[in-house]
């Protein structure tokens, strides 16, 4: 079962809110924010490391948020726990979904055009796929494809260096929810209707997605 907690993070436009979550994360992510040079992208950590926090509050486990590890090529964890969690933002949106499973996110906002450049993205299959559709679909569901292949690539933990144009979510003229990648059948829940103008995806070896999904607001974060 995977939950998922999202936030516009443009609520931390209000200073009081931006301190409270300040006050929520580990000194490392602190300061990454205050490095920051434009605020959009500090404001997309903070929530990201706001939704982590109220996730492991969630399991009981508020105060471990400095314990957190990463393995080998980068993914993060908590060790000795079954809380796997998996961390996403784009556009003014922030991710985090959650689960006693090992899960990936990802989260893409969908763009007016698409990137000039694909090729590291797309299969030769995909890119087939994606030429037979009209403009606006073509380019939605690209950004479909791309969460896909993100999240699969957060579940595994290589992220960036997994070779995920070599991952194709289109057999046969369909598009997949599900794929077997190196030797593991994992499986892939979208939630289109969630946030309309992104693409947001989750993967998993289990199959089973249902869980809360919540919206964190300004309102709810001065309750929390």
């Amino acid at each position: 079962m995977a939950n998922i907690l999202y936030m516009d993070v443009t609520i931390f436009k209000e200073e009081a809110l931006f301190l409270k979550g300040m006050s929520f994360i580990p000194t490392e992510r602190r300061n990454k924010i205050q490095n920051f040079k434009s605020l959009m992208p500090a404001r997309l950590s903070l929530g990201a490391g706001v939704l982590l926090k109220i996730a492991l509050n969630r399991y009981g486990l508020e105060d471990k948020i400095d314990q957190i590890e990463t393995e080998e090529h980068g993914k993060p964890y908590l060790k000795n726990t079954n809380f796997h969690f998996s961390l996403s933002h784009s556009g003014h949106y922030a991710v985090c979904a959650f689960s006693d499973k090992r899960i990936g996110a990802d989260l893409q906002r969908i763009k007016e055009k698409l990137p000039q450049r694909t090729t590291k993205i797309l299969s030769d299959t995909e890119k087939a796929y994606l030429d037979k559709l009209e403009e606006r679909e073509r380019i939605r569901t690209f950004y479909r494809l791309w969460a896909r292949k993100e999240s699969l690539s957060k579940w595994d933990g290589r992220g960036l260096r997994l070779p995920i144009e070599q991952l194709s979510f289109v057999q046969d003229g369909i598009l997949q929810d599900m794929i077997t990648f190196e030797g593991k059948t994992l499986y892939l829940r979208e939630y289109s209707d969630l946030l309309p103008e992104y693409a947001l995806c989750l993967c998993n070896e289990t199959g089973f997605f249902t869980g809360k999904i919540e919206e964190i607001t300004a309102e709810s974060l001065k309750n929390t």
